[in-house]
């Protein structure tokens, strides 16, 4: 390893992603070793997901985005391209190929001189989502115009990361939450994975961040160590896992409290089963199986006919992937999901 370059640890796999087409005439299932069956897709989970997609497809409009402010938004863009991906989907193969270049497309059109991947709202927020949605193509694909937007991308969450070692709603903010710097954490994480130079410092103080809001008994706060919700624990715990530290108390604590607690609370509910499925699948064990068999048939059951999700804070493009999201963990093919 580079001295002062963060790259992705011996635990997960940080391959290229081949498109594959799945016939499902059952169940496909990996064992774990506690003997579980960890991943799961079924012909009713796989109707699901074929039947948001395709709702996806069918509603982005001809520049890439989706009807109504919030599907103009680039780090909604991303989550929906990042949707597709975890079908494993490719952006110049598939199916769906041109949905997805046209996410790209629209991302990279609107990145402004400072790297910045917004044109409106809450910066940092859509920075975040739309960095990782190119980290993850860029790992596939090695696209060079993909890979200098997600370059100029990274340097700017390095650079905006404040004296508190987290991030918030703008560029230059002083003070930091959970929420937005989870979308830099993350993104950090898929950029290492895809061979983009991360400096450890920055990783170090981002987790250093997380433990000083952790709250005792398990759960992460907001900007303080209190009040804790599903959807954030579910970011905190993901952060600690994804930076190596998925052994420390904290993230003991945390996958604890969201079993016994996080399950069914319906604030922030789609948001909060994105994250909270990849911080369960990281933890493991008893704590993914519940996880997985609980909340994967509760998805299904709150999809529409028309086969998106209801609507929250980020629209219904962006309920609509990241319910996908949470449940495509099965598939097992983004990289960030990996172990």
């Amino acid at each position: 390893m580079k001295s002062g370059v963060w790259k992705p640890d011996g635990r997960r796999t940080a391959a290229r992603i081949v498109c594959a087409v799945l016939t499902i005439l059952g169940s496909l299932a990996s064992s774990t070793a506690f003997g579980e069956r960890e991943l799961h897709v079924t012909p009713k989970l796989e109707r699901a997901v074929t039947r948001g997609l395709e709702y996806l497809a069918r509603t982005q409009k001809a520049d890439g985005s989706w009807p109504g402010n919030n599907g103009r938004v680039s780090g909604v863009v991303g989550i929906a391209l990042l949707a597709f991906l975890a079908h494993g989907e490719m952006p110049y193969d598939s199916k769906y190929g041109d949905v997805m270049q046209k996410c790209i497309d629209y991302i990279i059109k609107n990145q402004q001189a400072n790297g910045l991947l917004s044109t409106r709202g809450r910066a940092m927020y859509s920075h975040g989502f739309a960095t990782l949605a190119l980290a993850e193509v860029y790992g596939m694909t090695r696209d060079p115009r993909v890979g200098s937007a997600l370059r100029r991308a990274v340097g700017l969450i390095v650079s905006s990361q404040n004296q508190l070692g987290g991030w918030r709603y703008s560029v230059n903010s002083n003070d930091a939450d959970t929420t937005v710097s989870g979308a830099q954490m993350m993104a950090l994480r898929a950029a290492a994975s895809a061979g983009i130079e991360v400096p450890v410092e920055t990783i170090q103080r981002g987790v250093a961040y997380y433990k000083s809001v952790f709250c005792h008994g398990g759960g992460f706060g907001y900007t303080r160590p209190s009040g804790p919700n599903a959807p954030r624990s579910g970011i905190g715990l993901l952060i600690l896992s994804l930076s190596g530290e998925y052994n420390c108390p904290e993230a003991k604590a945390t996958a604890d409290w969201l079993f016994s607690h996080g399950h069914w609370q319906q604030h922030y509910f789609y948001y909060g089963c994105y994250y909270c499925s990849q911080a369960m699948y990281q933890a493991g064990g008893r704590y993914w199986q519940h996880w997985n068999e609980t909340m994967t048939p509760t998805l299904i059951a709150k999809q529409l006919p028309d086969g998106s999700w209801p609507g929250g804070a980020g629209g219904t493009v962006c309920s609509t992937a990241m319910a996908l999201l949470a449940m495509e963990i099965n598939y097992n093919f983004l990289p960030i999901y990996q172990r």
